[in-house]
């Protein structure tokens, strides 16, 4: 695939990962409908018919994962701690804040992954990472209280999911990474989504549906699990074939743009000047670090919330 088609994948990945927190904006607003009943359903129905379609369409072998305990560790530990923290947390955030700022947040990952990184490796960030942690901090604080120290300007329980589904994207962007080299990514976002989903039955099974939920509402559901994660899913792994991974990174930033525009447009999202701008600041930190995580994201999985 020539460079330019996988821009264009990338692309249509990160817009429909944004859609996806729009849509749920709109279930949750309009239906009374548990974050945790949607997060067990797209996770479930998407890693079912994502591996259902790899087994019979397709030569992966799929179930070869299960063949030595390392491989099966990191897959459930990937499920559990990659995937269903990211998603849940997530649409928590959602559910108590709104799409923009959850997915916001959600972009703060990449600058977790440089302090974590630095921690392990114990050595001091270089200056680069280190003004993308400081523009991070500072944009949180922006975005949080819009200058004004004294008063939060979002939920307070939409600021701690959201902070939590950041470190949801660094389980599900390093937990994979030594599976990659021998194991299709589709494959293990397939089995992530999967073991991901039953577990969240566990929480809040899919059969019990709020007699509220109409068929607009299952159209919307249908939406998510198709257009807003199996989709997007294959398109950003296709594009990851002809793009540097540090490229990948910066398409990722369409995602929260998007979600940010339609929350405002759309929803009717109302975010203040200095909120903008810790916008800003955080989507920043993405394009300073993506060089210096060439080597972290190389042939990553992005798990989108």
């Amino acid at each position: 695939m020539s460079s330019f088609k996988c821009i264009i994948c990338g692309i249509i990945s990160a817009t429909l990962f944004g859609i996806s927190g729009i849509l749920a904006s709109i279930l949750f607003r309009q239906a009374t409908v548990a974050p945790e009943w949607l997060v067990g359903v797209r996770m479930l129905c998407a890693g079912a018919i994502l591996l259902c379609v790899l087994t019979f369409f397709t030569k992966e072998a799929v179930f070869s994962v299960w063949r030595h305990k390392n491989t099966a560790f990191l897959i459930i530990l990937f499920g559990l701690f990659g995937v269903l923290l990211a998603q849940s947390s997530f649409f928590l955030s959602v559910y108590y804040g709104d799409a923009a700022t959850a997915t916001v947040l959600q972009s703060l990952g990449p600058a977790i992954i440089v302090v974590l990184m630095s921690i392990f490796s114990k050595r001091w960030p270089s200056r680069v990472e280190f003004v993308a942690i400081v523009l991070a901090l500072f944009g949180v604080f922006l975005l949080v209280t819009n200058g004004d120290i004294n008063h939060l300007k979002i939920n307070p329980r939409a600021l701690y999911w959201g902070i939590i589904s950041a470190f949801g994207l660094v389980g599900y962007t390093l937990i994979p990474k030594p599976l990659l080299h021998q194991t299709p990514p589709l494959v293990i976002v397939g089995w992530g989504l999967l073991i991901g989903g039953l577990v969240a039955n566990f929480i809040h099974p899919v059969w019990r549906i709020s007699s509220a939920v109409d068929l607009q509402d299952i159209w919307i559901v249908i939406a998510i699990v198709i257009f807003g994660t199996l989709i997007p899913y294959a398109l950003y792994v296709m594009s990851l074939a002809g793009l540097k991974p540090s490229s990948a990174s910066l398409l990722g930033t369409i995602e929260p743009l998007v979600a940010t525009t339609l929350s405002v447009t759309l929803l009717g999202t109302h975010l203040r000047s200095l909120q903008l701008i810790g916008i800003l600041l955080i989507l920043s930190t993405i394009l300073l670090i993506s060089l210096p995580l060439k080597k972290i994201f190389t042939n990553r999985i992005i798990t989108r919330g």
